[in-house]
């Protein structure tokens, strides 16, 4: 491990530069600006039609919308986006013109435009800017990959848009030099080139925090830590002392001080705490999140959250606070590029940018592109909808301690809320990958659907056993809607003595009841013959199989092997000959 962190330091280290463009503006045709305010836009609009482009203004607006309008305006030249320009500032979610643009690459592609887009950020690429904006210049370095003809390029700009300014903007969107990252600052047009520069030493001691500590990278980032002379380990992961992992991390790391806290990286005030109770601490390192694989057109805004609301809640906590090291550990792929890793280049950016950020105040900061290739850490659990092997639960109860443990957890939280046979499939996942655990094989993912998918989120800790039960219950009930008013309902349903519960009010004389199967066709039946109107509701979606399919097939391209979680582990000699998909 050693080796590996030096060699990633010393050889993936790296930073823009920044060199002189030349040119002269020039531009013919047809340019739809895409701007969430008018007035801005008009001042961009001008400075396209002085240097010779027919502008049009299009409103911000959802991806159906957005969409709409480029089937209108056909036989474009390009587009200039400048959704980033509405920043908001750092709230509690992601930046808003994050958003706004996956929303209009996708626009544009469901539009059939294959034009190049040129995104405008204000202050992203200036020594301590702003990390929010740096996100697009990560989604940038993707979509060139996937979709060369689609992309133009991001231009960042100094706040005053003034007539030098407007010159050298349009000189960018004119450029043939197969460049496409530029700055305006200082009055000059420069082109960002990606160099490496020389690791930086760091020799951990006294008390270092690791966030998604009982992950896979963040149990080998802790053991490489405690190795290096660091005394006390604060593994920081959602369930704390809790985690399936907790009680074998605690043997790996004999000898050393760990404390296993309970966080949600996302929550500020979480992180905070976490300080308070557990300081000083001498270092951060951040690891947790993991970057969704897929193509643009199917990122989600909520692909980059943990990763990015993580980092920036560790900086704001950890401001006033002098660090030996602040590590933000993003992958290799974000850095260099790779088709369908749009998530990760744009979290990898956001890091650098904040590492950045971060070291223009006077801190220690780096951020830490590792490639997950070089480790073992390319397993992934593969939860399915429908388990399908009856007996399979039973056999595996007298045969394996830990899964009997675990399906016994699982079996006693869903009594609460429901039968436990509606979660059988569930428990059973659970269990299996309790199992898998237990013979060393640590995933570096977990993939569901369905019922899976809720299997997979209690293994990866987000959500808790308690939590997991809730989902499958609620999952597994029928729901209707009844016409009649919330009082009167409550009073006709008290016969079935908590089967049936009233799960939302729609309106004065509708009301959507959910429970047990059985006990939700007696109430139909009943209330039909009493003329009271009963209207049946689609139970919980299972999930989408071709797009799970189509996610599970880009993994496997980017080299990762994946485990079905539909059985015991096979009876090998070691982890590493495990039979996988």
């Amino acid at each position: 491990m050693t080796n590996r962190i030096d060699n990633a330091l010393d050889c993936w280290r790296h930073r823009l530069e920044w060199r002189p463009v030349q040119g002269r503006p020039a531009l013919s045709g047809r340019w739809a600006v895409v701007v969430p305010d008018l007035d801005d836009g008009e001042r961009f609009a001008a400075a396209l039609r002085q240097y010779g482009a027919e502008p049009i203004l299009i409103p911000a607006g959802d991806r159906g919308a957005m969409a709409d309008c480029f089937r209108i305006f056909r036989e474009l030249s390009g587009v200039v986006s400048l959704l980033a320009l509405a920043e908001a500032g750092d709230g509690d979610q992601l930046p808003p013109g994050v958003a706004s643009t996956v929303y209009l690459m996708q626009a544009l592609g469901d539009a059939g435009q294959s034009v190049p887009l040129w995104c405008v950020t204000r202050g992203a690429m200036a020594t301590g800017g702003d990390p929010g904006q740096a996100l697009l210049w990560g989604l940038g370095r993707a979509a060139v990959l996937e979709n060369p003809h689609g992309w133009g390029g991001t231009v960042d700009l100094p706040a005053e848009f003034d007539a030098r300014t407007a010159r050298l903007f349009v000189t960018a969107l004119s450029h043939r030099g197969g460049d496409n990252r530029f700055t305006v600052r200082d009055g000059n047009l420069y082109a960002a080139r990606t160099v490496r520069e020389p690791g930086h030493d760091w020799a951990p001691r006294g008390t270092v925090l690791i966030t998604g500590g009982t992950g896979a990278l963040g149990t080998r980032v802790a053991r490489w830590v405690a190795e290096q002379g660091a005394s006390h380990l604060i593994l920081v992961s959602r369930r704390g002392p809790g985690a399936a992992e907790a009680a074998e991390l605690r043997k790996l790391l004999a000898g050393t001080r760990v404390t296993m806290a309970a966080a949600d990286v996302t929550d500020e005030a979480s992180l905070a705490r976490v300080k308070r109770e557990h300081g000083p601490i001498d270092a951060v390192v951040h690891t947790a999140g993991h970057d969704a694989v897929g193509p643009l057109p199917e990122l989600r805004p909520a692909d980059l959250h943990t990763r990015v609301l993580g980092a920036r809640n560790l900086d704001r906590v950890f401001a006033a606070t002098e660090l030996d090291a602040f590590l933000l550990m993003s992958t290799l792929d974000g850095v260099r590029g790779r088709t369908g890793q749009g998530a990760a280049a744009a979290t990898s950016a956001y890091l650098a940018a904040l590492a950045e950020r971060r070291r223009a105040r006077g801190g220690h900061a780096q951020a830490l592109a590792y490639d997950c290739r070089a480790t073992d850490d390319l397993r992934i659990f593969v939860f399915p909808d429908v388990l399908g092997k009856p007996g399979l639960a039973e056999d595996l109860r007298e045969r394996s301690p830990e899964f009997a443990a675990t399906y016994a957890e699982c079996e006693r939280r869903l009594a609460r809320y429901t039968d436990p046979r509606h979660g059988h499939d569930w428990a059973t996942m659970v269990a299996l990958a309790a199992m898998w655990q237990a013979t060393g094989v640590r995933p570096a993912r977990v993939l569901g659907h369905g019922a899976g998918e809720i299997a997979a989120a209690v293994v990866a800790g987000s959500l808790t056993v308690e939590e997991g039960a809730k989902a499958i219950a609620v999952r597994s009930q029928e729901m209707v809607a009844v016409s009649l008013p919330e009082s009167e309902v409550a009073d006709r349903i008290a016969r079935w003595q908590g089967r049936i519960g009233v799960l939302a009010v729609d309106g004065p004389d509708s009301v959507v009841v959910s429970g047990d199967p059985a006990a939700i066709d007696e109430l139909t039946f009943r209330f039909r013959a009493g003329r009271i109107t009963v209207r049946r509701l689609v139970r919980a979606s299972a999930g989408n199989p071709e797009s799970f399919e189509r996610t599970l097939t880009a993994y496997r391209r980017h080299g990762y092997r994946l485990i079905e979680i539909s059985g015991p582990p096979l009876p090998v000699r070691s982890p590493r000959s495990l039979g996988v998909a």
